[in-house]
């Protein structure tokens, strides 16, 4: 046979399985998606601000407590995303970088299906979750920063744990960008497949440490955001969040987070990757699904990893009266932007 040919052949080959490859690298994205169910590349900064924006001011939410976090998350994720190409987030290993930036995918994608899909009507339905979280705040009626706080919690505990299982069952990301250790190339994959991969996980977990810190630092952030959303009442919550800050924080963030970590872990084995609702099997392997919003049934490590985050949180914020300073109560916010003067609160501009 020609070797031209071959040559030409061999090319063709090497372009088309680039083309399908799937961009993993957050920093290195810029206007690549362009749709929320669109899992051939991540979601890059502009698209996070563009999704998470759509949901926070979704009819479902707004002018409820709802949206509170949604809106708060927003700003948070436009902070967030800002520190990890080149800030305090930054992760130089490009192992680690991948695992972060796809656990970071997983969570944007499920709060956004979350707040817009989940069924709130739904009495029967699975009280765990963000959609747990959002069914609570409507039964027991909490006020704007109760529920953002509530569902702070979970998003650090169950939501992270459940995307962080999702990333260590997602064939695809390991197939593509580890080596062949971690790859399951036949159902059902070997114990060690699974192990390689957790080992992956735990050398980037002084990476996913960063975090805390970043979120210790932002409490003013979050609460500037709801004020400028009409989601607090003056300015006593973000006064007393400067105040905050100057406490150690970073250990409370990180023993939530250290906490959902091992569960995740810990899950793994309880885990029947078919009912994980962030995945797909397709042609013989798991990879992200986000198109159909479904629950499960937590693992026990993951629900109890969320009782443990929302007891810690409630004890050491709403409890010290941070959660009660202003925040707006269902009533008060039927009369509020975006249904009232949208001039009125810069986030809605």
């Amino acid at each position: 046979m020609d070797r031209a040919f071959l040559t030409s052949l061999a090319v063709s080959f090497v372009f088309q399985a680039h083309a399908l490859a799937k961009e993993f690298d957050f920093c290195t994205l810029r206007g690549l998606a362009t749709h929320a169910a669109d899992a051939s590349v991540l979601w890059d900064a502009e698209t996070v601000q563009t999704q998470t924006r759509q949901a926070a001011v979704s009819a479902r939410v707004s002018d409820t407590p709802l949206a509170a976090y949604p809106i708060s998350y927003v700003r948070m994720t436009e902070e967030r995303d800002r520190e990890r190409c080149g800030g305090m987030l930054a992760i130089p290993d490009r192992a680690s970088r991948l695992i972060g930036d796809l656990l970071a995918d997983y969570m944007s994608r499920w709060l956004v299906k979350s707040t817009q899909d989940c069924e709130l009507e739904q009495s029967g339905g699975v009280q765990t979750g963000i959609c747990g979280a959002m069914r609570r705040s409507i039964t027991k009626r909490l006020p704007s920063l109760a529920s953002a706080m509530d569902m702070t919690s979970v998003y650090l505990s169950s939501h992270m744990a459940s995307a962080l299982v999702a990333v260590l069952y997602d064939d695809e990301f390991w197939n593509q960008e580890f080596p062949r250790a971690t790859h399951c190339v036949r159902r059902p994959c070997g114990e060690e497949v699974m192990a390689a991969r957790v080992s992956f996980v735990r050398a980037y977990k002084p990476y996913y440490d960063l975090n805390n810190r970043f979120l210790a630092k932002n409490l003013h952030t979050v609460m500037g955001t709801l004020t400028a959303a009409c989601h607090i009442r003056g300015t006593l919550a973000s006064a007393s969040a400067h105040v905050l800050e100057r406490f150690p924080l970073e250990l409370l963030f990180g023993r939530i987070r250290d906490t959902t970590f091992s569960a995740a872990i810990a899950a793994l084995p309880l885990v029947d990757p078919k009912t994980h609702p962030m995945l797909a099997f397709v042609e013989g392997r798991y990879t992200g699904q986000f198109e159909v919003m479904r629950e499960w049934r937590l693992p026990q490590p993951l629900a109890e990893a969320e009782a443990t985050a929302r007891d810690v949180l409630t004890n050491s914020l709403v409890r010290s009266g941070l959660g009660l300073l202003g925040g707006r109560s269902w009533e008060d916010l039927r009369g509020t932007p975006p249904s009232g003067n949208s001039q009125a609160c810069p986030f809605f501009e």
